[in-house]
């Protein structure tokens, strides 16, 4: 059995490149993996997120409905208010008072208006 050097160091070669080719297609089959499984967390979370602002837009879409008709009709009163000449002068009278305490009545009537926001845990990570 004669050893050649040549044959000895191809053969070499050939196990190492085998070795590098076999390493690569781990670290790649792995990252591969942790990329769908991260993507998947990510789609879970986004769904999570999703079903729990359903009830929170609602309560926003029945607020927001229920402003509007007073929004337009407090609006109209406003600028007839405000384009007086005299916009200037800073006296009161009663139907300024009158218009402005319905305004505060009005924006008291919304349901839900006052309540709490959904806060972000520090990080901007949800709960």
């Amino acid at each position: 059995m004669t050893f050649s050097l040549r044959s000895f160091l191809i053969t070499l070669v050939v196990i190492i490149a085998s070795a590098i080719g076999y390493g690569e297609i781990r670290y790649l089959n792995g990252w591969y993996a942790h990329s769908d499984k991260v993507n998947a967390d990510y789609a879970l979370k986004k769904q999570k997120a999703e079903a729990r602002l359903v009830p929170i837009e609602q309560k926003a879409a029945t607020a927001n409905a229920g402003g509007k008709v007073i929004y337009r009709t407090i609006t109209r009163e406003v600028v007839k208010y405000v384009q007086d000449p005299n916009r200037t002068v800073c006296r009161f009278d009663d139907v300024a008072v009158s218009l402005r305490q319905r305004a505060i009545d009005a924006a008291n009537t919304i349901p839900g208006f006052d309540e709490s926001t959904v806060q972000a845990q520090p990080g901007g990570k949800g709960q």
